[in-house]
């Protein structure tokens, strides 16, 4: 029998999309924890080796993608904000 393998960086990506039923799942008042059943209930696809790569290497490029516009975003929120100054002064000063 072969034994299977997982790569940390897609057990990672694995996780994540896990985060959302782990956050309901969590029980505590105060500070929220989770119980061993519910890591041990976690299901998670275990395609090959290349498979895995595969995957990661999308994910990874999906991800530097929505952190460039991210970014870019930002700096257009940025330079509403800058805007926004600017005519709130000239407004001030009776220049509009």
């Amino acid at each position: 029998m072969r034994k299977k393998c997982i790569l940390y960086r897609y057990l990672y990506f694995q996780l994540l999309k896990s985060l959302k039923e782990f956050k309901e799942k969590s029980v505590g008042a105060g500070t929220k924890f989770l119980k061993m059943g519910i890591i041990q209930s976690l299901q998670v696809a275990l395609p090959t080796i290349e498979e895995q790569n595969k995957i990661i290497s999308k994910l990874d490029s999906i991800s530097a993608e929505t952190k460039k516009l991210e970014n870019v975003y930002q700096e257009k929120l940025d330079d509403i904000e800058e805007l926004k100054k600017s005519i709130l002064q000239k407004a001030f000063n009776g220049e509009l």
